[in-house]
C-alpha cells in the first residue's frame, strides 16, 4: 500500500436530509459507522471533551478555565509527574472500543500502555514513568491488547439509522423516518431533499453537540444546591459522607462570592470532573445536564432496543471511572468503570494496583475564581497578591465557612458546564443567606 493512500483520512458517507422550503435540517441517514462515533462521545471523560473542542469558539461552562489551570500548574502541586497527565489526558473507559472506530475522535484511546521490563511481572500503565510494585520504572510501550471476546464497536454492523437534528437515534425504516417527518410539521415527502456528505473527524458534529445551541452557557439563575439530583439506588453503593470545610471570600457591598479558600483534597475533587465519562455525568445530573444535545444522545441509548447494540447500555451511558483514576475523598457516586487486570494506579510514589485516591500534593492551600481559575498559595508573596487581585476594599471583604457535601457537589458540577459563574451560580441562595443573617447581627 502507498504511503498516501496510508495517509487518506477515512471517511462516513450519510445523507442528509433538508426541508427545500425552510432551508433547514432535518435529520441525517448514516450507517453503523457514524451512529458509533456519535455514541462513543458518551465514553468521553469530560477532560478529554475540553481538550478536543478548546480550538473551537465558545467554551463548556467553566470547564475550559478548570482545565487550563491544570495545564498551567507546576508540576510540584501534584503526586507524581503522572498526575497532571491523567486529569488533562484521561483514560476513555471504553478505549478499547473507541480505537476500532472509522473515526475515534479520542486521540488517548491508541491501545497504547506501558509496561516494566520485567518479564515475569505483568503490570502495565496508561501513562510512563509509572512506579511498578516491583520497583521498576513502567516505561516500555506495548499494545493494550482486546480479548477475543470484547466488543469491536458500540451498536450493530450493517444497519442504517435515523438522526434527528437534536441527536435522537432511531433504526433507520420508512416508519421511523415518516414519523420523524411529521414530528417537524412535513406533510409531504416531496418537501424532503436529499443531500450526500462525507464525513470525516474535521466534520464531525462534535463541536456542535457540545457547544451548539448552549442556552444555558451564560445562565444567570442560579442552580439551588435544593433542587439538585440525587443519584440513582444505581450509582449509589453505600453511603457517602464525604464533606469538604472551605472558605467562601465574599464581597458584601456586591453581595457574591469572589472565591473560595481551600484545602488540596477539595481541589482532587474539582479536578476530578476531568476524568468523568460524559455519559456518567449526564446519570449524575439526572439526564439535566445543559451540555448541547448530549441528554438526547443519552435518551436515546435508554430507549435503543439492545438488539441493535453490540455492548451492554451501561457500559455506554454510565461507563464510570477506573479505580485507578478515582478521586478517594468524592461527594459523588461515580460507578467504577470495568476492571482492567494488572492496571497500576500511577499517582502512587510505590506503585501498586490499588486506588491512591489523590492527585494533589499535601499540605497545600489553593484559591478557587468564580470562574473556577485555581491558584496555588504557595510563595510569601501569594496573599497580598491574592488581596490586590480581589480588586475590593479590605472592610468589604468577609468570610464564611461552607460545607459541600453530595447536593452541593451535584450543584457544582453542573454549574461548571452551564455558567460561565460557577461559585455565584451554585451558591448564590446560600450566601443570600448567610449575608442576610450577618446583617440581622449587626443591627
Amino acid at each position: 500500500m502507498s504511503t498516501d493512500k496510508k495517509n487518506i483520512e477515512p471517511k462516513i458517507p450519510i445523507k442528509l436530509l433538508v426541508d427545500e422550503n425552510q432551508t433547514r435540517l432535518l435529520a441525517a441517514e448514516a450507517p453503523s459507522d457514524f451512529v458509533n462515533v456519535l455514541l462513543s462521545f458518551l465514553t468521553l471523560p469530560l477532560g478529554t471533551v475540553v481538550r478536543v473542542t478548546k480550538s473551537h469558539p465558545g467554551s463548556i461552562g467553566c470547564m475550559n478555565n478548570l482545565y487550563q489551570s491544570i495545564e498551567q500548574l507546576s508540576a510540584d502541586n501534584f503526586c507524581t509527574e503522572a498526575c497532571k497527565s491523567i486529569l488533562l489526558s484521561p483514560r476513555n473507559p471504553r478505549a478499547l472500543v473507541c480505537k476500532n472506530l472509522k473515526l475515534n475522535i479520542d486521540d488517548t484511546s491508541n491501545g497504547i500502555c506501558f509496561s516494566c521490563n520485567y518479564n515475569y511481572c505483568g503490570r502495565k500503565s496508561h501513562y510512563p514513568c509509572t512506579k511498578c510494585v516491583c520497583g521498576r520504572i513502567a516505561n516500555t510501550e506495548i499494545s493494550e491488547e482486546s480479548q477475543p471476546s470484547d466488543p469491536k464497536h458500540f451498536v450493530g454492523r450493517m444497519i442504517m439509522y435515523v438522526i434527528s437534528d437534536d441527536l435522537q437515534v432511531l433504526p433507520g425504516n420508512p416508519n421511523s423516518l415518516a414519523q420523524l417527518l411529521c414530528n417537524l410539521g412535513l406533510s409531504d415527502v416531496d418537501q424532503v431533499e436529499e443531500l450526500s456528505v462525507d464525513v470525516g473527524l474535521e466534520e464531525t458534529p462534535l463541536t456542535d453537540v457540545f457547544l451548539g445551541e448552549r442556552k444555558l452557557a451564560n445562565n444567570s439563575i442560579p442552580v439551588d444546591p435544593r433542587n439538585s439530583p440525587t443519584p440513582s439506588s444505581e450509582n449509589r453503593t453505600s453511603p457517602n459522607h464525604t464533606e469538604f470545610r472551605v472558605k467562601l471570600i465574599l464581597s458584601k457591598s456586591q453581595n457574591k462570592i469572589l472565591c473560595l479558600l481551600v484545602r488540596e483534597d477539595f481541589i482532587d475533587f474539582l479536578f476530578s470532573f476531568c476524568t468523568v465519562p460524559l455519559g456518567s455525568v449526564v446519570k449524575l445530573l439526572d439526564l439535566n445536564s445543559g451540555v448541547g444535545c448530549v441528554d438526547n444522545l443519552y435518551r436515546t441509548v435508554e430507549i435503543l432496543d439492545s438488539e441493535w447494540l453490540a455492548i451492554s447500555k451501561n457500559e455506554i451511558i454510565n461507563a464510570g471511572v477506573l479505580k485507578q483514576y478515582k478521586c478517594k475523598n468524592n461527594p459523588l457516586q461515580i460507578r467504577d468503570a470495568i476492571n482492567i487486570s494488572n492496571l497500576l494506579d500511577p499517582r502512587g510514589p510505590t506503585g501498586s494496583g490499588d486506588c491512591f485516591g489523590r492527585f494533589m500534593e499535601a499540605p497545600h492551600w489553593f484559591v478557587v475564581s468564580d470562574k473556577l481559575v485555581v491558584t496555588p498559595l504557595s510563595s510569601p508573596s501569594s496573599s497580598i497578591s491574592f488581596l490586590k487581585e480581589l480588586n475590593v476594599p479590605l472592610n468589604d471583604i468577609e468570610e464564611q465557612e461552607e460545607t459541600i457535601g453530595e447536593t452541593e457537589a451535584l450543584a457544582l458540577l453542573k454549574a461548571s458546564l452551564t455558567s460561565s459563574s460557577a461559585l455565584n451560580n451554585c451558591f448564590k441562595s446560600s450566601i443570600n443567606q448567610k449575608l442576610n443573617k450577618s446583617d440581622v447581627a449587626a443591627k
